[in-house]
């Protein structure tokens, strides 16, 4: 039912994201990191996509992000040669941006997973399959791990694997979702570039963590004696000092030495080494990469520059963290599906500005008019906004102190 074009493979795959590098050698080890996708941080642990969702802060920030977005609804709207633009609420593509793209994903899912491979790989990328007329049946997300994009010739083709077939699209035929940083090819992964060290120390911290309370949360000692032990004496100590004292289920036992014996601490305890504050920094660190304040993801902290009030957060919660992503979506929509055409796409965002009842009530009677003169909005577009049945009549008319308060020719 379907036409997937085969591009051919005669051209030379890239292997860089965003740094130009050239000529890799064996002694280039952070080149071959890259290269096979693991790259170790400073504080040790490896940071990839998979590894960096099981950091908690970095889990909150791309559900946090990713769930927005899916909750905003796409419309297609039409231009009319003054500039008016009319949505088009049957229009095909409403129905696979909005209810379902492909058979297996809801459109919530589908934007979720574009969404998050923006963030943790810099990109996201979804098929658009056509019928014979050419005309757009499904948009089938892929993974971007694997995704290989080569410009041949001022195109964009990209070459992956799907359903275990190895394939090759020319850029009108894939939806490329870009992050920051594209430079013609691919993006810059926020895991990879704003946050790289920061996640591998919090998973460095993590591991102590778990490896500090594992151990009954004792810290590493010597046990000293006043004179000679023999080897055969050190081996018995040491196999009951395990078999006693190590493990949480042991830590509740007392110890127990002569008055020859004594016990010196080796390192430092996780408060001595600060290392609740250096996880609150690195909590911080991590969510300002992502574009977030870290009260959005629960970390307390006294203050907020971004507004006091729901509506204040939420929107410059749309204008500082959403609206680039929003932004990059839909010229990347605009550009392949209506270039030539009339039409366009666009994210609506009203559930994320709603302020609260009382403050959404002020701003209503203000645009209706009330006691201020001429209004903007008539009685039945606000309550349409609050998921009311209209009045009609003069209720669908903007509120006019002279004109409205005449009889209606078809009332009384």
């Amino acid at each position: 039912m379907f036409k997937i074009p085969f591009l051919s493979r005669n051209t030379t795959k890239t292997v860089n994201n965003t740094a130009d590098q050239k000529d890799i050698t064996v002694q280039d080890i952070n080149s071959l990191s890259d290269l096979f996708g693991v790259m170790p941080s400073l504080a040790g642990p490896a940071v990839t996509p998979k590894t960096s969702m099981k950091v908690s802060i970095v889990f909150a920030c791309v559900r946090l992000i990713s769930g927005a977005i899916a909750q905003m609804p796409v419309h297609i709207f039409e231009r009319g040669d003054n500039g008016d633009k009319t949505r088009l609420a049957n229009h095909t593509l409403a129905n696979l941006f909005n209810l379902q793209p492909t058979a297996v994903w809801s459109a919530a899912t589908f934007w979720e997973f574009i969404v998050a491979s923006v963030l943790l790989h810099g990109d996201g990328y979804a098929v658009l399959l056509r019928d014979r007329n050419g005309d757009i049946e499904e948009i089938l997300p892929i993974s971007p791990v694997g995704m290989n994009v080569v410009n041949n010739n001022g195109r964009l083709n990209y070459f992956f694997t799907l359903d275990g077939t190895a394939r090759g699209l020319d850029q009108d035929d894939i939806l490329h979702f870009p992050g920051f940083g594209f430079n013609g090819l691919k993006s810059m992964s926020v895991i990879q570039w704003g946050a790289f060290n920061s996640i591998g120390l919090e998973l460095a911290m993590e591991q102590h963590s778990g490896e500090f309370f594992k151990s009954g949360s004792t810290q590493r000692v010597a046990v000293v004696k006043k004179g000679k032990w023999d080897e055969e004496q050190k081996e018995k100590f040491r196999t009951a000092w395990v078999k006693a004292y190590g493990g949480v289920e042991n830590s509740k036992f007392p110890l127990v030495l002569d008055e020859s014996t004594d016990i010196k601490a080796l390192s430092l305890s996780a408060k001595d080494s600060q290392l609740l504050e250096s996880r609150e920094f690195q909590i911080t660190d991590i969510a300002r990469a992502f574009g977030l304040p870290s009260f959005m993801v629960n970390q307390e902290q006294k203050s907020t520059s971004w507004g006091s009030g729901i509506g204040e957060i939420g929107l410059s919660f749309l204008r500082f963290t959403l609206g680039p992503h929003l932004n990059r979506f839909e010229q990347e929509i605009n550009r392949k599906l209506f270039l030539n055409k009339p039409m366009f796409a666009e994210f609506i965002a009203a559930n994320l500005m709603r302020l609260t009842l009382k403050d959404r009530n002020e701003a209503y009677r203000q645009a209706i008019g009330g006691s201020q003169g001429p209004g903007w909005m008539s009685i039945d577009e606000v309550r349409k906004l609050e998921n009311l049945p209209e009045f009609g009549g003069k209720y669908a008319l903007p509120y006019d102190p002279i004109a409205n308060n005449q009889p209606m020719e078809n009332e009384s």
